[in-house]
């Protein structure tokens, strides 16, 4: 038997559905609310307001498994972190949405640069270490959300249609070269 989603979830799945599509600010309360099926007053009441509950969707996004993994596998796992084939069913909803969505939006962009900051950045040149850690980690970040951007929001011929492989032995190329940057 199917236990019933509770009021509080059901405004934390259409908050992360709303929120991580549209953006925090193209969203209203009464969106989140319609979508939920809920009265606009729950909102204040589980979550102090529209922030609480957008930060709350953030509780949903896991740490990167990537920083889990070895030295010396976490090339190999980043870029296959970043590479999996697009799937419009199931990558509208994802932390990678989230963050580009949001990254540019006037109230909560900030909060968004210090999230990918602390839980990407900062923990991949502590992972990283040895000289121009942050610098490295950085630029593997960027070759990283680079082609990510590029092959599944603009799907531009040439990487939208390469297979996972193909695609992982360039963008291992292109990490190693990131990795040993030096200015």
């Amino acid at each position: 038997m199917t236990k019933p989603i509770s009021t509080k979830e059901k405004l934390l799945q259409a908050g992360r559905e709303l929120f991580w599509t549209r953006g925090y600010s193209n969203v209203s309360v009464r969106d989140i609310t319609g979508a939920a099926g809920v009265d606009a007053a729950l909102v204040s009441r589980y979550f102090g307001g529209k922030q609480g509950l957008f930060e709350a969707t953030l509780a949903d996004v896991p740490p990167w498994d990537v920083l889990a993994s070895d030295r010396e596998d976490l090339l190999t796992k980043a870029v296959e972190s970043f590479s999996r084939p697009y799937d419009p069913e199931t990558d509208s909803v994802n932390p990678f949405m989230m963050l580009l969505v949001n990254v540019i939006d006037p109230v909560m962009g900030d909060s968004i640069r210090t999230f990918v900051q602390q839980g990407l950045a900062a923990p991949l040149a502590d992972k990283l270490g040895g000289p121009q850690a942050q610098e490295r980690a950085a630029m593997l970040l960027a070759v990283l959300f680079g082609i990510a951007l590029i092959r599944k929001n603009f799907q531009v011929q040439g990487l939208a249609e390469k297979s996972s492989e193909e695609l992982c032995a360039q963008i291992m190329a292109l990490g190693k070269v990131a990795l040993l940057f030096e200015p």
